[in-house]
């Protein structure tokens, strides 16, 4: 049985009220996070550009934080790229990609296009979220270390079964639906710390709109693509879908598994930013005399901008990112991640003064170890990402302060 039938009857058929509350609130919270994230993005210029090129014509389908309305391709994907344009939206370790990023946008086009109600975009979501996880997982994570972005590459299932859910596809064309995914599947980490990277966000949106709406209409494909052979998983993975991950977490719901970001950077620089405030309680950034930071191989290859020449550069710097918190600046506000800051004299003499290390036997893939050499002792401290995390409430606070700040343009 094809991955794309098994998971649809497990999924598909479901209404609203089927999904546990627990789902639902999860779902919820990444909507609203999301939402928080595009209102945040909508004055940056990577958003503006695809706006200003991309977001023509008119439509049912709204640009969030713009007041326009517009084909539901075209929300998809603007919405997906500036929704992500800050790197500030939730992640999921477990399916291995921002899920919110992809699956948000094109449930929100599809939905205002057809007219449905706010239980469906959440149902839409939390189902898109669960298939597109489960994806994740069958790729296995070789795919990801070979240098796929996966919020894109894999991201296009969990748009492509949102989208499909709220069209009320059956089951041999949702099957031809994630055929079709297959075939748009994209996205590369070469193009991180670029406006690229956002750019995969909304196209893994928009792709699975186009998906949902061409295998709706019979347009047909290999409901096995995915994993036959010859498929993506032959092509873009190991050539085997990883059966025994699946199975693991056959019960549970994933959205609920979601992480939510307290920095406005890539998820790999947190456990490095929150290790570096521990360190630094009672502590001056003018006795830091020198700094080590261990870190896993994976981590290292996404954080991987040494030096950055941008604010966009910085947010995938683990020494900008140490330096800044350091130096007291607020992580927490996009603001910070700055082209004036990132030039500031006392940033670039401080990012000289960290080494990064990888070492993938003193620290788990989602830790970070931080020592610090100050005038007077050498102390050290650990911590894994997203932990501890600030009331989700504050962050909030922090991206609309932010969109009031950049308005759409």
């Amino acid at each position: 049985m094809a991955l794309s039938t098994e998971l649809w009857r497990r999924y598909g058929q479901l209404a609203p009220a089927d999904i546990p509350p627990a789902a639902r609130r999860w779902g919820q919270q990444s909507i609203l996070d999301w939402f928080g994230c595009v209102l945040a993005g909508t004055g940056e210029p990577l958003a503006r550009i695809v706006r200003d090129e991309l977001g023509g014509g008119s439509g049912p389908a709204s640009l969030v934080g713009t007041g326009a309305r517009v084909p539901e391709q075209m929300a998809a994907l603007v919405n997906g790229a500036t929704g992500h344009a800050l790197d500030y939206d939730d992640t999921n370790n477990v399916g291995g990609l921002h899920t919110a990023a992809p699956t948000v946008p094109a449930a929100l086009a599809v939905a205002e296009t057809e007219g449905m109600s706010g239980a469906d975009l959440l149902a839409a979501v939390v189902i898109g979220v669960e298939i597109g996880c489960r994806y994740g997982i069958a790729m296995g994570l070789p795919h990801y270390q070979k240098g796929w972005h996966s919020t894109s590459s894999i991201g296009v299932f969990a748009a492509t079964a949102a989208a499909s859910w709220l069209l009320r596809l059956d089951e041999e064309r949702f099957g031809y639906a994630m055929g079709l995914a297959a075939s748009m599947s994209a996205g590369v980490q070469a193009n991180f710390a670029t406006m690229a990277k956002p750019f995969h966000a909304g196209w893994a949106a928009q792709s699975g709109v186009v998906a949902a709406r061409l295998g709706r209409r019979g347009y047909v494909a290999n409901a096995d693509a995915f994993e036959a052979t010859a498929g993506l998983v032959d092509a873009a993975g190991t050539g085997e879908v990883d059966r025994e991950r699946l199975d693991l977490v056959r019960d549970e719901w994933l959205v609920t598994r979601t992480l939510f970001k307290y920095h406005a950077a890539c998820h790999g620089t947190h456990a490095a930013i929150e290790s570096t405030r521990a360190l630094m309680a009672g502590r001056d950034a003018a006795d830091v005399r020198s700094v080590r930071i261990t870190v896993h191989p994976n981590i290292a290859r996404v954080c991987k901008v040494a030096y950055p020449a941008t604010g966009l550069q910085a947010k995938f710097s683990l020494r900008a990112a140490t330096a800044m918190t350091i130096l007291g600046d607020d992580t927490t506000s996009p603001a910070t991640f700055s082209d004036e800051r990132v030039g500031r004299a006392d940033l670039r003499e401080l990012m000289r003064r960290i080494d990064v290390v990888e070492d993938a036997t003193a620290v788990n893939p989602t830790s970070t170890l931080v020592r610090l050499q100050t005038a007077r002792d050498s102390v050290e401290a650990g911590h894994d990402i997203g932990i501890p995390r600030p009331t989700w409430w504050h962050r909030s606070g922090t991206c609309g302060r932010s969109s009031r700040r950049s308005p759409a343009r």
